[in-house]
């Protein structure tokens, strides 16, 4: 008798086994998934970040243009690189602030200028997340104030180091 109790007992550590395997594993999959989703959303934020900022010291008149074409510039190796992202299209709004004409002490006027980029990834384990669509719709939005002062476009403030050039 005593050899059925400790087949008994090896069967049972194997099943307590592999039900805490199972779980360790889905669970460390839910948290690949949620760094995937949050890395994604900090680079779509720091496109549309880079794109408002090169939107506001373009010298040319067809800024959603420029915007577009930083973010599609931004998001080209991202997109090689990962099947991650499904798709993302760039939107631009040059504002005045609130709807009013505001103007500084000179007397010019102040814009606001805002990038918003929207797009979709792709939940890989989207059934771990009780989903029933594998897609997340997300967005991505930058606001700036465009400096009146020529000046200051291309450093922080008097005195500063101008900023590096990029090629973006």
């Amino acid at each position: 008798m005593p050899c059925f109790r400790k087949m008994e007992e090896r069967g049972q550590a194997l099943i307590e086994g592999l039900l805490i395997t199972v779980i360790v594993t889905v669970l460390l999959f839910a948290a690949i998934q949620v760094c995937i989703v949050v890395v994604e959303d900090m680079y779509a934020n720091y496109a549309a970040f880079y794109a408002t900022r090169k939107v506001i010291v373009a010298e040319n008149k067809n800024i959603a243009d420029v915007a577009s074409k930083t973010v599609r510039k931004f998001f080209a190796p991202y997109m090689l690189s990962s099947k991650s992202i499904l798709n993302y299209k760039t939107t631009h709004w040059d504002e005045t602030i609130l709807g009013n004409k505001k103007e500084d002490h000179s007397g010019n006027q102040i814009k606001k200028h805002n990038v918003k980029i929207a797009y979709d990834t792709r939940i890989i384990f989207y059934k771990l997340f009780n989903l029933f669509v594998p897609i997340r719709e997300q967005s991505a939005r930058a606001r700036m104030v465009k400096s009146p002062d020529r000046d200051f476009y291309n450093k922080a403030y008097p005195g500063a180091k101008e900023f590096k050039k990029s090629n973006v």
